[in-house]
């Protein structure tokens, strides 16, 4: 109990709220969310409300799973409708993500290069077995690649595709799958001093 009422004396941090709502991977983007526009949105609903705004609005921006309403209202006492209006004002002040079409597209491509990162890995020149399924057009490029080793015209073997290349390539659609969830500035704001 003393340890308790120490935390709820605190002043609300980022780190803490992450951590007692169990969403520590989308702590960073919530700290880059409040630094950017938590001031604002601590005068209009408070501190508490625009830490856990900024926190709502990481967890849907990474894929953490939005923390329920409720959960946030009994585990710190702050009304949720507070919350979602600080999250609301928090999102207009950075730009939208991408469409839920183009995550999709992203995250797919993705896919597909890590399944033929993992077929060269084990020594296969072919790629994995997926034309025809709903993620050989995700990569297409990728795919007749790994797929097509030999050339028809004279039978001779590609060398294949290089392992340190595919992981450059995974690299960076990682940070366009990012991009995309996080949108334009909320990504620079994270990604600053990189």
């Amino acid at each position: 109990m003393g340890q308790r009422h120490l935390e709820s004396n605190a002043e609300l941090t980022i780190d803490r709220a992450a951590r007692r709502l169990e969403v520590e991977p989308a702590a960073d983007v919530a700290r880059a969310a409040f630094e950017h526009a938590g001031e604002t949105a601590t005068l209009e609903y408070g501190r508490p409300a625009a830490v856990l705004g900024a926190v709502r609005l990481a967890c849907r921006r990474t894929d953490v799973g939005e923390p329920d309403r409720e959960r946030i209202a009994e585990t710190f006492g702050v009304d949720p409708a507070r919350v979602v209006a600080a999250d609301d004002l928090l999102a207009r002040s950075l730009c939208p993500p991408a469409d839920a079409d183009e995550v999709r597209s992203l995250r797919r491509a993705l896919v597909v290069a890590q399944e033929v990162l993992a077929a060269v890995e084990r020594g296969r020149n072919a790629g994995p077995e997926l034309p025809g399924s709903h993620l050989a057009d995700a990569a297409p490029f990728l795919l007749a690649r790994a797929s097509s080793h030999l050339d028809s015209r004279t039978d001779r073997e590609f060398p294949g595709l290089d392992p340190a290349a595919l992981r450059d390539h995974i690299e960076r659609l990682e940070a366009d799958l990012e991009h995309a969830r996080l949108g334009t500035r909320l990504y620079v704001l994270v990604h600053r001093e990189d």
